[in-house]
């Protein structure tokens, strides 16, 4: 008797379970809902996000929420970063656009965990300058959990790496 119940409580628990990933694995990605503006974004109450805007002299950043990294700036317009970045980050396992355009110099991508496809929604937005310069903010987040183990922070920065050739030294 006592091991028929714990049969079918271990029969619950993996039906659950699989039940659970599939719902991780084929979530929405609705853009109404993640496609936001970096600058102006609030920050999760959670430490599961990482926010990149530009603190320069002469421009006040929009958002008052928790600023993680100053942006660089780059020594090109922002539709050839804004193009570049693009090209780069869908090169990207498991990332995908939902939103907006390298034209625009607006967009928001998707990018799964390779084992549970967690997804993280990263917003990217180019600013320009003036005088052939521009910048970026960045607010990556995760849409699961509590802590990410610093996993936005290590994205944002390496793909911010693909853009080095243009920073302003």
């Amino acid at each position: 008797m006592i091991g028929k119940v714990i049969f079918w409580i271990a029969v619950g628990v993996v039906v659950i379970g699989v039940g659970g990933v599939y719902m991780i694995r084929n979530v929405s990605h609705d853009p109404a809902v993640w496609h936001v503006d970096p600058l102006t974004a609030p920050t999760p109450d959670t430490p599961n996000s990482y926010r990149m805007v530009p603190v320069i002299e002469g421009y006040e950043p929009v958002t008052q929420e928790r600023i993680d990294r100053e942006s660089p700036i780059y020594d090109a317009n922002p539709a050839l970063i804004s193009q570049a970045f693009d090209e780069f980050v869908l090169r990207q396992p498991r990332t995908e656009r939902i939103a907006g355009t390298p034209e625009t110099g607006w967009m928001t991508y998707v990018q799964q965990s390779e084992v549970m496809r967690f997804p993280d929604y990263i917003s990217v937005l180019f600013l320009d300058l003036g005088n052939g310069q521009s910048t970026a903010a960045i607010f990556s987040r995760s849409r699961y959990g509590h802590s990410d183990l610093g996993v936005n922070a290590n994205r944002v920065e390496r793909w911010l790496s693909s853009l080095s050739s243009f920073e302003v030294e």
